[in-house]
């Protein structure tokens, strides 16, 4: 069933407890630095709306967590639901009122105009709004609420006794009087006890549509000031919604009972076919270790990401980890220790290594990071959402590895399902070179000279580098095809360099050698049906010993996770793993030795270029059609630091015009402009391999 045919959920979990108080750079030359508040909120809605664009059917909740309870808030409030009590979702965009303005109007549609006095000088402007959103959304409490305010004539009976006892008390005795009982009248009661009930309303996270929610946090960043009381020194007129928020905010931080939440809310949601949930943090936690709640998000299939937030101007972001770092403090460790642990194949790491991110050679690693500015948390939000999890069939991560892509995941997998089966013959070190080379070669789009079959390949090879008793050399047989096949390029790289070729799609050529006892055991381990499909591990290859007998092999490493390495054999598909195997790591071999092969963009010639682009352009063009959002993708300029979509960024991608500083420049090798450009110009290429 496809993605699409079920509704995504994903939560957003904003900390805005006492310790988010320090200012975060905005990574963006000569801006100031805005506080994390403001900062938590626009990553909020720039993950909603990368949410928007991808799937316009999907429910977002935006939790926020550490407001002060002494304020008579709760601890934990859905977002979306105290803007909309605080400004009114409803509401004409330009209607500035305040809650007592709001209130008073609605008195007034009901012919209790009387009642300004108690709504001014007992509710705050705050409380008002929220007794009349709480009354917009149960109009049949309107009646309960029109009832207690007592009737002209009571309250001008009321006045006169006041005015008597005035004149027997003066002074401040006498507004005490009059205070006490406009404190203890019916109406004010209830208009506590309403403004209590919608807090508590607020308390549970509400899953709404995407579109509700960017509109509603688009509007916090660009409502003018809202008017305030005029007669209530605690909230002047014309203060900003934000400034109206951060009155609720920077207490404890109840994190755990955050994720609590989050999973009750996810659990209403039974037919949710993606779910996730992005907690933005310092990792701070006041009420106990979240960590057990992170794992029942993990059980109930949640997708768990990380955001650490620093002002720590040197921490290096841009980076996915696999371990934690020993410098850490513990909210870090905290926040790392609860992501999603996912595959480095797999979307959005290809997306995030696209634009610079330093991903692991492991293979895997934590949906986690450190950013330290506005503009790298903005960025981290934005790929996260835009970039499905597990799914390798809706973006593009860059241009170079598009065709690539194709070859690993369908004619290499023909491939690896009907191996050339070479037997046991002194042949590997040709079975291997013209597999990988045909591989390098097949990315050329138009090559000239056309592209060999690994068949043709392997017979040149095998003429000019016939079968001997101890093989041949795989480093003189490369040397030869380098000048065979134009422009391919090799390198010896370690085990580390061969993990980062294969996470970025390129299969490694590689050679080891194994003693007469080891051969014997590594053939047992993948001929048995018992241990085919398992790892080999160095424990299991110790008790052999390793001496200068025995002989090499010549295989194709082609992926890659923190507990092995899995090549491809050439010895047939009933084989070990349908013709794979997988290892601990390189130690279970001897003299292993890797061959990365690749191709510069400046060595194709100008109708190679030109082919690769046309393709490109033809291929864009049809997933931009079938997955719009591609071209809505954000892209970062160089010199504003600014983030814009990919569509607006205009001119090439040699000498690309950034939509908001209108300055050009040359995009580096691997930048997302290179892969998701197919507008306005863009259509020239950068790198291909």
């Amino acid at each position: 069933m496809s993605s699409r045919s079920s509704t995504h959920v994903v939560g957003c979990l904003l900390d805005v407890s006492n310790s988010m108080k320090t200012a975060l750079e905005t990574g963006r030359g000569g801006e100031q630095a805005t506080d994390r508040f403001q900062a938590v909120l626009q990553a909020a809605l720039k993950l909603a709306q990368a949410e928007q664009r991808h799937n316009p059917t999907s429910l977002i909740f935006v939790g926020a967590f550490g407001l002060n309870t002494d304020k008579g808030c709760p601890p934990c409030v859905d977002l979306c639901g105290l803007i909309d009590a605080l400004l009114g979702e409803d509401e004409a965009r330009d209607d500035c009122r305040g809650g007592h303005e709001r209130l008073i109007a609605l008195a007034n549609q009901n012919n209790v105009e009387h009642i300004t006095e108690y709504i001014r000088t007992k509710l705050t402007d705050d409380q008002a709004q929220i007794v009349h959103s709480h009354l917009r959304k149960h109009p049949e409490r309107i009646a309960e609420f029109v009832a207690a305010i007592p009737s002209l004539e009571k309250m001008q009976t009321a006045n006169r006794k006041h005015a008597v006892a005035g004149a027997l008390i003066t002074g401040f005795g006498a507004n005490r009087i009059k205070d006490n009982r406009v404190e203890k009248s019916e109406v004010v009661q209830l208009a506590r006890r309403i403004c209590d009930r919608g807090w508590l309303d607020l308390a549970e996270f509400v899953p709404r549509p995407v579109a509700d929610v960017v509109k509603l946090l688009d509007r916090v960043q660009k409502h003018p000031a809202v008017g305030g009381s005029r007669d209530n020194a605690e909230q002047p007129a014309n203060v900003s919604l934000l400034d109206r928020l951060r009155k609720y905010i920077y207490f404890d931080t109840p994190m755990r009972q955050a994720l609590s939440q989050s999973l009750t809310t996810f659990q209403k949601q039974q037919a949710a076919g993606r779910r996730v949930l992005v907690l933005v943090s310092d990792g701070d936690s006041t009420d106990g270790d979240p960590k057990s709640h992170a794992r029942e998000l993990e059980q109930a299939s949640v997708t768990l990401a990380t955001v650490y937030l620093t002002a720590n101007r040197a921490a290096y972001h841009r980076r996915l980890y696999d371990r934690a770092e020993s410098k850490w403090n513990r909210g870090q460790h905290k926040l790392f220790a609860m992501a999603a642990r996912i595959s480095g194949a797999t979307h959005p790491i290809p997306v995030l290594a696209s634009v610079g991110w330093e991903v692991p050679s492991s293979g895997e690693c934590a949906l986690y990071s450190t950013v330290s500015s506005t503009a790298a948390l903005e960025e981290f939000c934005s790929l996260l959402l835009s970039a499905r999890f597990g799914s390798a069939d809706i973006l593009l991560d860059m241009v170079g590895r598009v065709r690539l892509d194709d070859y690993i995941n369908d004619g290499h997998v023909r491939t690896r399902t009907n191996p050339s089966d070479q037997g046991e013959s002194a042949t590997c070190y040709a079975h291997a070179t013209a597999a990988v080379l045909h591989m390098a070669l097949i990315r050329i789009e138009g090559r000239i000279g056309g592209c060999p079959s690994i068949k043709a390949i392997r017979e040149r090879i095998l003429r000019n580098f016939p079968p001997a008793a101890d093989g041949q050399s795989v480093q003189a047989v490369l040397e030869e095809a380098m000048t065979w096949y134009r422009p391919l390029r090799f390198r010896k790289v370690d085990e580390n360099g061969a993990r980062q070729a294969v996470l970025r799609r390129r299969p490694v050529l590689t050679t080891f050698h194994l003693s007469d006892s080891r051969w014997e055991a590594f053939s047992k381990h993948f001929e048995e049906a018992a241990t085919r499909n398992s790892v080999l591990t160095r424990a299991m290859m110790t008790p052999y010993h390793s001496v200068a007998d025995g002989g090499g092999h010549a295989v194709i490493l082609t992926s890659c996770d923190p507990q092995s390495l899995t090549f491809l054999n050439s010895w047939g598909h009933g084989w070990g793993n349908n013709g794979s195997f997988r290892i601990e790591d390189s130690t279970v071999l001897e003299w292993v030795c890797f061959h990365d092969i690749d191709w510069l963009e400046s060595d194709l010639t100008t109708a190679e270029k030109q082919a690769y682009q046309s393709r490109v352009d033809k291929e864009l063009r049809e997933r931009a059609e079938k997955h719009p959002s591609i071209l809505e993708l954000e892209a970062r300029c160089p010199r504003c630091r600014a983030n814009s979509p990919i569509a607006d960024f205009t001119g090439s991608v040699r000498h690309a015009t950034c939509p908001q500083c209108r300055r050009s420049f040359a995009p580096e090798p691997g930048h997302l402009v290179q892969a998701l450009y197919a507008h306005a110009g863009l259509g020239d290429i950068s790198q291909a391999a």
